[in-house]
């Protein structure tokens, strides 16, 4: 890219997931000077992990302004489950260049999904739909983030997300990251900061506890199974031998 050309953001919170057999829509939001900004048109090319294509070049939908591409259930329906998929954007954007924007995908049997939402966090805090500014009803965006956070985290461990089994196990972690989220946002634009403050303090604190206590059915071969005799941790530990050697790592 030339450095006279516009620097956009497109905006992937994590690795693509596409479950197999099932009709779903991948979008590209672009972002430029925090708004929105909308391609005039666009292609998509899909790759598998051996380089094969999926999708060659296909034509986008711009809604709402933003780029979006149905994957048909039949697309997927006879290939085999694996990672190290990469996803194509070629969208033309109001600097007169087509602009690719790439992320990695993978074919999945099912996505893992989120199982708190804002009655949990009233749970803990009574007086938190109260504390919500003027028009907005959740604290959805927190929820999201925290998700997106948390998710991203057990990728960079060597887990793989959509392989967890037990979406309740992670529970305790993604309360304690939104309140921490919560509780820090307000610190800093809201009243009584000292309050909000030592509350974000409090919930980093019992996020990383749990975090590290973080155990969980992880179906490895990916058989769609629960092992209940067998849990992994999202936490790597580091375990040395005590005679200088190099450090074993075991998750």
């Amino acid at each position: 890219m030339s450095l006279a050309e516009t620097i956009y953001t497109a905006r992937f919170r994590s690795s693509e997931t596409i479950e197999r057999g099932r009709t779903q829509t991948l979008n590209c939001p672009v972002f430029r000077l925090g708004v929105l900004v909308a391609p005039s048109s666009g292609t998509i090319t899909i790759y598998r992990a051996d380089g094969t294509v999926v999708a060659s070049a296909v034509p986008v939908t711009i809604a709402s302004s933003i780029a979006t591409y149905s994957i048909s259930s039949g697309t997927t329906a006879g290939l085999s489950l694996e990672e190290g998929w990469l996803v194509e954007w070629a969208l033309a954007m109001p600097d007169l260049v087509t602009h690719t924007f790439r992320t990695d995908a993978a074919l999945v049997r099912r996505t893992l999904y989120p199982v708190i939402t804002d009655a949990d966090l009233q749970r803990r805090h009574s007086d938190l739909p109260a504390l919500l500014a003027t028009g907005v009803t959740s604290y959805q965006d927190y929820l999201d983030e925290a998700w997106a956070t948390l998710t991203n985290r057990i990728t960079a461990q060597g887990k793989r997300p959509y392989l967890i089994i037990q979406p309740s196990a992670l529970r305790e972690v993604h309360l304690m990251l939104t309140l921490h989220m919560v509780f820090l946002d307000y610190a800093t634009s809201a009243g009584d900061s000292s309050r909000y403050q030592a509350l974000a303090d409090h919930y980093m604190r019992a996020y990383t506890e749990a975090w590290n206590g973080l155990r969980f059915f992880y179906d490895e071969s990916d058989e769609n199974k629960v092992d209940p005799t067998n849990k992994r941790g999202a936490a790597a530990s580091v375990w040395t031998n005590g005679r200088g050697g190099y450090p074993m790592w075991r998750t």
